[in-house]
């Protein structure tokens, strides 16, 4: 869902380059499952973020994409018969909540370039993308 939320004008200020991507498992019952949520969610996050967002935005598009990605684990994790691939998966997307909650905690206390390096970071990070191909659940990340 991330990398749909990066709007263009989000991307183009904060781009670095992404990791290469493992190769996708094939799908399995979870990861069926874990793609028609995840397509549920990329559609919330592109009418969420279907303007492009202002270096002014950031912040409340952090807290946006920050709460939709929450919701969006929380769906995930009630999902049944996950793999060790899955669960690898989901753990990265927590990574990914703590990584986007510690740029809106340095925002908070008044440091706005560490505010933007850590949403740099976050927006750039593929490793949910790449866990979730090796689950099978392209769609998810």
């Amino acid at each position: 869902m991330k990398l749909v939320v990066a709007t263009a004008a989000v991307a183009a200020a904060l781009t670095v380059a992404l990791p290469a991507t493992a190769a996708p498992a094939a799908p399995n019952s979870w990861a069926k499952q874990a793609n028609q949520v995840c397509s549920v969610w990329i559609a919330k996050a592109k009418k969420e973020f279907g303007s492009p967002v202002t270096a002014a935005q950031l912040y409340s598009f952090a807290h946006k994409a920050k709460t939709l990605e929450i919701q969006e684990l929380a769906a995930l994790q009630k999902i049944q018969g996950r793999t060790t691939a899955g669960t690898a998966a989901l753990t990265a997307v927590q990574v990914d909540i703590a990584e986007i909650g510690s740029a809106i905690k340095a925002w908070d206390q008044g440091k706005p370039a560490q505010f933007v390096t850590i949403l740099k970071r976050y927006l750039n990070d593929g490793r949910p993308k790449s866990a979730f191909a090796i689950a099978g659940a392209g769609e998810c990340g």
